[in-house]
């Protein structure tokens, strides 16, 4: 009898083996029983209830009882792991996929196996909807929905490829997505067991018997690739063809290939062609189309060839289709922006970077050898500027001279997520505890290399400095903040606002106003810094827009522009010091009830920032404005839970906007996201500046 499920006669009483049906005393109906709930699992998982069950097992929601956390606990069948080597095997499978660090895959956090030899998994738990539930209740996807969520998952599978796990079985079972505000945030779940389920399955059933044949077919027929039908040795291409399936029934509400059986699947997948797209969804525009049939090619080499490059190609393709960059874009943006650096000095055998940034840019020189389909990145997009591949240690060390540019390197200013710094520098400051800052060449545009430590660099503009204009008095249109104790966060708030604490802050200067496009234009003209994306016109901003606070900034952009202002970005605790009113505690900026009208937010009528100040209302008591609605602000924080660790992945950022509701425009209420974060947080998203009042 398996030791996690059995049946039970609610006639007899008696529990019997899962694989009955019925009583063999009375007759009666078994009912199935699980023998886990309410178990606390290695002294730790106490088990609630069960999420789901599959063919690898049961997934449960768990507390662990010593720092009251939930998350999910996946029990693996004893089938999967019926000898030791079996659980040898998975524990290295369990530990590659804890290697994966990405916003968009689900972060494994431990592993174990108890006495009585139950294997378990243990992860983040997410809530929200899996993407064949929302198939099946919507039908077909509009192609900017279907390209956001595509976005993202191609960030996951790329970030696992990196580490070197293959999924094997990506369906929209294993798509989980989330709607957060206007958003929707993807988590792809189970990579590298389904390597452990084809090896126990292939094991056991002989060399003679392949994947091909009936019950041995390991993953989900309708989403597997021809190589793993043949059940050959599989490549990260694999993975593109599944990805290539799941976005066809995204955009026509359909899979390419059914039948009645699985076995007819199969042989489709080997022998048919699938049906153009169009065909059965003439609404999905042909440059959308042509990603996609290419990325489910019979033959590997004719798909693309990385996560990166599909996820690249539907990016290039909505550009084709409306002219411009319109999709919702990825938690780890593709190459098109420009981001910072992970915090700290990198060096080899680091965790550098998990996006797509980089992947398709320049030619590099050879590198280390890659399995097919890791190939180096192509030279789509490779400017005038030769590019070079150099090794993080070598990097790390190099002198400036005529034509290189001067990076600092450490954690102050690191911009801790997805780079895209394609000719740019990314200006990061040394590590508090480094007196000399660490020279390295030109702008650096990461690859998302786990583990590896390398990077593609090419010439590119100097870090900007402070302006050299010292007769301008810099606190003009900054307002006073003097210094003192308040209540930061609120018990009644979300989970991130809590605990309410007291915080006491020096005195400071912050910018009245959100800084705006006419400002950030000076600093573009002065550096050389890129502009923003959004600005269209000729690199410049439309002319009715000089006063709109300007948006589409990185994390890293906004303390450029501070440190060449002469100033820095705020902290989360003078951020909220200032919009609260100090010691009044204010929960909006103008008191405590939620006044419709007086700040710029969620606007059916009109949703878009305005000039900044043109709310009168929506006014801090110390006279700062926009700090409900507008756009939400960085602040120059990593992210961390109030009285925990900083989580160095994270930058916040504060404030309402002009597309969220109320809710968020608390005084209180925190954000965080990449310090690059995905392209539909960046139009909403700004900053304004702070200076120490003794400075």
């Amino acid at each position: 009898m398996s030791i996690l499920e059995a049946k039970k006669c609610t006639t007899c009483g008696n529990t019997f083996d899962s694989s009955l049906s019925h009583c063999p005393n009375d007759g009666q109906r078994l009912v199935l029983i699980d023998a886990l709930i309410g178990q606390t699992l290695d002294g730790r998982y106490r088990i609630e209830s069960v999420l789901g069950r599959g063919g690898m097992g049961v997934v449960y929601r768990a507390t662990h009882i010593h720092i009251d956390s939930e998350f999910a606990v996946k029990v693996l069948s004893p089938d999967l792991v019926a000898n030791q080597a079996a659980i040898e095997r998975f524990r290295r499978e369990a530990r590659a996929a804890g290697r994966i660090r990405h916003p968009n895959a689900i972060q494994v956090t431990d592993f174990g196996v108890t006495g009585e030899r139950i294997v378990y998994l243990v992860m983040e738990i997410v809530d929200g909807k899996s993407l064949r539930e929302l198939i099946d209740k919507q039908g077909a996807f509009d192609y900017r929905r279907a390209v956001n969520i595509m976005h993202q998952v191609c960030a996951a599978v790329e970030a696992a490829h990196q580490s070197g796990v293959i999924h094997r079985d990506l369906k929209p079972d294993n798509i989980v997505i989330k709607r957060v505000g206007n958003t929707e945030r993807v988590k792809v779940l189970d990579f590298g067991i389904a390597k452990l389920k084809e090896k126990s399955t292939s094991s056991a059933a002989g060399p003679q018997q392949n994947l091909t044949e009936a019950g041995t077919i390991i993953g989900t027929p309708q989403y597997m690739s021809p190589e793993q039908c043949h059940g050959r040795e599989l490549d990260p291409r694999s993975d593109i063809y599944s990805l290539g399936i799941i976005l066809y029934e995204m955009l026509s509400g359909h899979p390419p290939f059914t039948a009645d059986t699985s076995i007819g699947v199969v042989i489709k997948h080997l022998n048919e062609i699938p049906r153009p797209l169009r065909q059965i969804a003439p609404q999905v525009p042909e440059a959308i189309e042509a990603v996609v049939m290419r990325a489910i090619e019979k033959d590997p080499a004719r798909r693309q060839s990385s996560a990166a490059e599909l996820g690249f190609e539907l990016e290039e393709a909505v550009r084709a289709t409306e002219g411009g960059y319109k999709t919702g874009g990825m938690t780890a943006p593709l190459p098109q922006d420009d981001a910072g650096l992970p915090p700290g000095r990198p060096t080899a055998g680091t965790v550098i970077d998990t996006s797509l940034s980089g992947l398709l840019s320049g030619s590099p020189a050879p590198g280390p050898p890659t399995q097919p389909g890791q190939r180096a990145p192509s030279d789509k997009g490779a400017g005038a500027p030769q590019t070079r591949l150099v090794s993080a240690q070598e990097l790390a060390g190099v002198a400036p001279e005529s034509g290189t540019v001067g990076i600092q390197a450490g954690k102050e200013q690191a911009a801790s997520g997805p780079a895209r710094a394609l000719g740019r520098a990314a200006v990061i400051e040394k590590p508090a505890k480094s007196k000399a800052p660490i020279i390295a060449i030109a702008a650096i545009v990461l690859v998302a290399v786990l583990g590896i430590g390398i990077y593609f660099v090419k010439p590119s503009l100097a870090p900007p400095k402070k302006s050299d204009n010292k007769s301008v008095d810099v606190t003009v249109d900054m307002v006073y903040i003097p210094g003192g104790k308040f209540i930061m966060g609120r018990d009644d708030g979300d989970e991130d606002e809590r605990p309410a604490h007291e915080v006491e802050v020096k005195p400071f200067y912050i910018d009245k106003y959100e800084v705006t496009n006419q400002e950030y234009k000076k600093f573009v003209d002065a550096t050389g810094h890129p502009a923003p994306r959004n600005w269209t016109n000729n690199g410049s901003y439309a002319p009715d827009q000089a006063r709109l606070p300007v948006t589409y900034v990185t994390w890293q952009d906004a303390a450029d522009y501070a440190r060449w202002a002469g100033k820095r970005l705020p902290s989360e605790e003078e951020w909220e010091y200032a919009a609260r009113g100090g010691s009044k505690g204010y929960l909006y900026p103008w008191g405590n009830e939620w006044k419709e009208g007086y700040a710029n937010v969620s606007r059916k009528d009109r949703m878009r920032p305005t000039p900044v100040g043109s709310y009168d209302r929506d006014q801090s008591p110390f006279g700062v404005y926009d700090m409900a609605g507008n756009v939400s602000e960085w602040v120059h924080d990593f992210f961390k839970k109030y009285g925990g660790k900083a989580d160095e992945r994270w930058k916040v950022f504060r404030g309402g906007n002009f597309v969220d509701g109320p809710d968020t425009s608390t005084t209180t209420y925190r954000w965080y996201d990449y310090p690059n974060p995905p392209a539909d947080i960046l139009p909403k998203l700004g900053f304004r500046c702070a200076k120490d009042a003794d400075k």
